[in-house]
């Protein structure tokens, strides 16, 4: 029987060249320390220069890719996108309709008060579905082939 041969952790450098050379590649897949040293870099960029959401936009290849070592399908993380668009229109629609209601003078607080309940069950579900995918995230390598590819970090060289 064959058994699996971890490769050492990527180094900083390593993990950040490899997603850079893979930036829009959503096939095969990719170790944790490339995508968590990724994530570390585009948090401190976004810090800094005040850009996270197209840092973000540039990171879902490897999430994508990420999500793949784990053995799970990228569509995953479709879901994530799909509940922050929901969340952005509802926002609008709700933004709009708030100045309508304030300029007519038919605002109340029973609006307001669900008005702010439906955004924190809206906040609660997609913090627990960014929960999930980041849990996904930090499982370890599938050791062997899947459907997305060979493993980056194990190898079988021995009997």
């Amino acid at each position: 029987m064959k058994y699996p041969n971890a490769s050492p952790t990527l180094t900083f450098t390593e993990a950040i060249n490899r997603a850079a050379n893979n930036l829009l590649n959503i096939n095969g897949r990719s170790r944790r320390s490339e995508f968590w040293w990724t994530k570390l870099v585009t948090f401190f960029l976004a810090m800094i220069f005040g850009f996270g959401i197209l840092l973000d936009l540039l990171t879902i290849p490897l999430t994508v890719r990420r999500l793949h070592d784990t053995g799970r399908s990228g569509w995953w993380l479709l879901g994530s996108i799909i509940l922050s668009v929901i969340f952005f229109g509802i926002a609008c629609y709700d933004l709009v309709a708030l100045f309508i209601d304030a300029s007519n003078g038919t605002f109340n607080n029973f609006g307001l008060f669900s008005l702010l309940m439906k955004y924190i069950v809206l906040t609660i579900v997609f913090i627990i579905y960014q929960i999930i995918i980041i849990a996904f995230c930090c499982i370890d390598s599938d050791p062997y082939p899947n459907k997305y590819g060979e493993s980056p970090k194990y190898s079988f060289d021995n009997e």
